[in-house]
């Protein structure tokens, strides 16, 4: 005959299997964990509360941008005055002289270039009269803020008439609450009405000879860059010297490129934290014309896809405690981890390397979800010993009892 302790024993067996099995409804399964539907709801909210996904994933993309091998650019080449051009051939005076940009200019024309970035301030009336290149030009001028998100332009070449193929640009490097520039807006609202585009997508506009097909061009947008592209800068004496040559016309080395010329001397007072360090204005915006030639920038997320895809990411965690055992399912969830937060950012970033976003719910759905199995399994034990202990001490007094 069995004792109560091995009626008990095989009860808590059998309740074990019966959980394991998985032979209650799901819905009846999902009720027991209130605690993880409770974190996945608490975490949503305030993940988009606090732009926690985009920060996750920037913190991730940071990494990656790190570590991530550099290709050579396919569309634009970039030419710099540095500190040596800027004291020998310009004679370190700001403005530049305007006689010497129009040769550099003219240099850089010759070598049948598609279109030409001109990333410095030629709002001076000096450049007035400044001989100009005969190629479609993106101008970028300075500018400022206004309290009302408009933004003021300076005129490029001294206020006067572009030609027709050309374009002013204006040259802001939009930075993060941290300083750092990830990225760049396609176009800024005037406060004089209309829109001036900036200088990546200008460059990008003139080489396609059309605005590229974008939806998410809108002004205010920021698309990210991952600053992937590895320039080798052209020095404006090298330029010089080699345009001398009789062949350089024929040679034809900026053929069908876009060619970006900006200053990377220190007077110019033009450098920003990017993910990979700090890099001079024109860098980066040779940087954004050839991510937006290649279609290879990282157009922000929805905030309702974000959360949507928040809220599939932990039941998905959570689905699999329900529908296998607790040892597989923890190691299953452990793998979801990386696949989960991977796959999501392919969906928001179209990038891989932006993994971070969802990590943090995931991890704490799968605490959540380990404290509510430990929580469910204690309770149970501890009923058992409680009637256990009722039991035995039901039975020393009925010893007593009869003894007497």
């Amino acid at each position: 005959m069995m004792s109560l302790d091995d009626i008990l024993d095989h009860e808590v067996v059998r309740l074990q299997r019966f959980i394991e099995n998985r032979r209650f409804s799901f819905l009846e399964r999902l009720s027991h964990s209130k605690a993880a539907l409770l974190v996945i709801a608490a975490m949503v909210v305030i993940f988009q509360m606090r732009n926690l996904p985009e920060q996750l994933a920037n913190s991730s993309l940071d990494a990656a941008i790190a570590v991530e091998r550099l290709t050579p650019p396919k569309s634009v080449r970039l030419v710099v005055i540095d500190d040596d051009d800027y004291k020998g051939l310009f004679h370190a005076r700001s403005p530049l002289e305007a006689d010497v940009l129009a040769n550099v200019l003219a240099a850089v024309a010759a070598g049948s270039p598609k279109a030409i970035v001109v990333d410095l301030d030629t709002s001076d009336d000096s450049f007035l009269s400044m001989p100009v290149p005969d190629v479609a030009t993106v101008w970028n001028a300075g500018g400022e803020e206004l309290e009302d998100g408009r933004f003021r332009v300076d005129a490029p070449l001294g206020g006067r008439k572009l030609a027709a193929d050309s374009m002013t640009a204006l040259a802001i490097a939009p930075r993060d609450d941290r300083g750092i520039v990830r990225g760049y807006q396609h176009s800024y609202v005037l406060k004089s009405g209309g829109t001036v585009d900036s200088p990546g997508f200008a460059a990008a506009t003139l080489a396609a000879g059309h605005a590229p097909e974008d939806a998410a061009s809108h002004p205010g947008r920021i698309h990210y860059l991952d600053y992937h592209y590895r320039f080798a800068p052209i020095k404006v004496r090298d330029l010089l010297e080699d345009a001398r040559a009789s062949s350089w016309q024929s040679l034809g080395l900026f053929k069908n490129q876009v060619v970006v010329v900006g200053g990377a001397y220190r007077a110019a007072r033009d450098q920003y934290a990017t993910p990979r360090g700090l890099m001079d204005g024109s860098a980066i915006i040779a940087q954004a014309a050839e991510a937006e030639i290649d279609r290879t920038t990282i157009s922000p997320a929805s905030r309702w896809l974000t959360g949507l895809l928040l809220i599939a990411g932990g039941l998905v965690t959570l689905t699999v405690y329900h529908c296998f055992k607790f040892r597989t399912a923890f190691l299953i969830s452990l793998g979801l981890v990386p696949v989960l937060s991977m796959a999501s950012n392919g969906i928001l970033f179209h990038r891989f390397a932006a993994w971070g976003a969802m990590v943090p719910l995931v991890i704490a759905v799968i605490i959540a979800e380990l404290y509510s199995k430990a929580a469910l399994y204690l309770a149970f034990y501890q009923k058992v010993v409680d009637l256990k202990s009722k039991d035995s001490h039901e039975m020393r007094a009925e010893q007593a009892h009869s003894s007497h």
